[in-house]
């Protein structure tokens, strides 16, 4: 189909990848001649990640944080009670009776002995009392900090992350068509989701664990340093190896996942690909084919993966062994200083406990520290379409605004070419002047240039060369979203949306009212068959118009083009891919609202456009002859091939069926 052929260029998927930009992905036949680039890592900085929260959100982290910092240090200081509550028990077990106990006469002597003990479970019994409240203490701040710290990390990420899925739906619908050309719909939909999601976890509570465990690890050490610093430099002299490996361990996770990513972003894009064409694939039993094919983009995402596991088992098991080797050097460190009298032994508990737990701290940050790196390269793909500036912006209240439209157009030496085949030149200097009120009719062969001057019009691209213009306006200077509210397009293909029919009439203009969507329906003739359905206007099409017709969808892609009121009105092969009955029935509508209007019609049956007011014939990208449809048989030229295939095929078709 024409329309389909020019509106749909080839673009080299393997080339382009919107998940990381800047990596240089090789064809397979490239990677054999030539070696592969190494790929970059591309992240936006730390702060960056947080680019869309206000000042409350700030206030959210600002407190979650501190409170992450006082909870990561509770476990450290509980540490310091715990070894005094040993060294309480060492004391008590190690007390003896007074040197003149044995002087008291052997009556008294049972009842002082018992009165003594009875003296020393006393005191010991106020001393765990204490200790008791001391836990208890400790446990209540801790609830309470751990509350707040994944409460409010939770909260502001929930509200950032709400902003960034509205400024990227955002950022996405202000692109022109010229930018979805070079960039797979798909995988932008599993942007959407998959990576905004990694942005929430990697901003959210994440951040929170890793201010717990950074301060677990300072409390830990600073604990460790007051209660005996001998015993700590000794279990220090691991640290640094540890932090060398933490720290390629969270390197090689990052690169693994940011590969990870984009794989299965491909996977996606095929999927929801199949999905939308599940009839066709059903139809034509492609299903195993279609499995194979999301198989393929699987076996890539999983071979990473396994890459990844296996990295980050090996880096794991370096550290818990640098650690363990660590907890070794320190017993056996301890138990010598508790002999040479320097340390008691609750000192070395404190020590090793608060060391242990500073530990453990920098090993629990890393799945917050991957989980963030992860967040900084989703977040570099979503904030580099945001932040992408459209060439088009139909967003912008920039532009000039006619008083008046009569409908007059005119294209001046353009020429033109598609950012996705640059080198193909579709339109090589069209000339074509449509006064206002008239029936111009496109024809040629498919790829000639019909559909994207019809394009053109809308602005959907810019020429590279000449100018196109209203009322002799350039529409370059037009405000874009007005230029296109003057303007109305019924396509080949009517694209409803899986609501009611009269919503999807309200699509063409948003103030309408029910009376103008019932005045549009009766000019597009299709008010009859609405109110022959059980709930009329409020009837739901189903996904993509599923419980229409296609006369009657295209009838309704009539009606929304109408309740614009264009002075304009683009039909690209608007009755092409509709029965004859229902062709005769839209072709009708379309005679009833020619009046008052300039109508650009792209036509493949030339019988549905002999009595267009002009016919210009393309060819090559250049329009080589145009008039009447009298005076272009009279030619003998483009239009009177094209007339004379059709008859004849038709004459063809019919003795066959006689």
């Amino acid at each position: 189909m024409d329309s389909e052929d020019e509106t749909k260029p080839y673009i080299n998927r393997k080339d382009d990848n919107i998940a990381v930009s800047n990596q240089d992905y090789e064809s397979e036949d490239k990677c054999s001649k030539d070696e592969k680039k190494p790929e970059k890592l591309n992240m936006v900085s730390p702060l960056t990640v947080f680019r869309y929260s206000d000042w409350w959100d700030k206030f959210l982290m600002v407190l979650g944080a501190t409170m992450a910092i006082l909870h990561g240090a509770g476990l450290p200081i509980m540490m310091i009670v715990f070894g005094d509550m040993t060294d309480s028990f060492i004391t008590s077990e190690n007390m003896t009776y007074p040197e003149n106990f044995s002087l008291f006469n052997h009556t008294s002597v049972n009842f002082s002995t018992d009165f003594f003990s009875y003296a020393l479970l006393g005191e010991l019994e106020d001393e765990l009392t204490r200790y008791a409240y001391y836990y208890s203490g400790i446990g209540a701040c801790v609830l309470f900090a751990a509350y707040i710290q994944v409460s409010f990390w939770t909260l502001a990420a929930g509200r950032q992350i709400k902003r960034i899925r509205h400024e990227f739906f955002h950022a996405v619908m202000r692109q022109e068509i010229g930018w979805f050309d070079v960039n797979d719909v798909g995988e932008l939909n599993s942007r959407i989701v998959d990576d905004i999601s990694k942005i929430n976890e990697g901003i959210g509570e994440k951040i929170g664990m890793f201010f717990q465990a950074v301060a677990t690890f300072f409390a830990g050490f600073i604990v460790g340093f007051t209660k005996g610093w001998k015993l700590t430099l000794v279990i220090l002299a691991f640290s640094p190896v540890l932090g060398f490996s933490s720290a390629i361990w969270a390197k090689i996770i990052s690169a693994f996942t940011n590969k990870e990513l984009t794989a299965y972003a491909k996977a996606g894009a095929v999927a929801e690909e199949v999905l939308a064409a599940i009839q066709t694939v059903v139809a034509f039993g492609g299903q195993r084919k279609e499995t194979e094919r999301y198989q393929k983009d699987l076996e890539e995402a999983k071979h990473i993966g396994i890459k990844k596991v296996i990295s980050a088992n090996i880096s794991i098991g370096i550290a818990f062994f640098l650690i363990y080797a660590s907890y070794a050097l320190a017993f056996w460190y301890g138990t010598t200083l508790i002999l040479s009298d320097d340390y008691t032994v609750g000192n070395v508990f404190t020590v090793f406990f608060s060391i242990l737990l500073g530990a453990f701290g920098v090993g629990s940050s890393a799945p917050s520290m991957e989980a963030f790196a992860n967040a900084r390269g989703a977040a570099y793909a979503i904030f580099s379409i945001i932040d992408n500036e459209p060439q088009i912006d139909s967003s912008s209240n920039a532009g000039y605004k006619l008083d008046h439209v009569k409908g007059t157009l005119e294209f001046k030496n353009v020429y033109f070419n598609y950012p996705a085949r640059p080198d193909i030149q579709i339109l090589k200097g069209l000339n074509l002047k449509v006064n206002c009120g008239q029936t111009v009719a496109l024809v040629g062969g498919s790829g000639c240039g019909k559909s994207t001057t019809v394009q053109l019009i809308q602005r959907f691209y810019d020429p590279k060369e000449g100018t196109i213009t209203i009322d002799g306006q350039d529409i370059k200077t037009l405000n874009v979203r007005y230029l296109r509210e003057i303007i109305g397009v019924v396509n080949q293909e009517p694209v409803l949306f899986a609501t009611t029919i009269a919503e999807n009439i309200r699509y063409g203009r948003e103030d309408v009212t029910m009376e103008e969507i019932e005045k549009a329906t009766k000019e597009a003739n299709a008010y009859d068959f609405i109110m022959k359905l059980p709930k009329k206007f409020e009837t739901v099409v189903g996904e993509r118009g599923a419980q229409l017709s296609g006369g009657q969808k295209q009838r309704i892609a009539i009606a929304r083009a109408l309740v614009r009121n264009p002075k304009i009105l683009l039909l690209d092969e608007a009755t092409s891919a509709l029965d004859t009955e229902s062709e005769s029935v839209v072709q009708a509508a379309l005679d009833k609202i020619r009046k008052g209007r300039t109508i650009l019609v792209i036509a493949h049956r030339l019988s549905t456009v002999r009595n267009a007011d002009l016919i210009a014939a393309f060819e090559n990208g250049v329009i080589t002859e145009q008039g009447s449809h009298d005076e272009l048989m009279e030619q003998k030229g483009v239009y009177y091939k094209l007339v004379n295939m059709q008859t004849s095929g038709t004459e063809d078709q019919l003795q066959e069926e006689g």
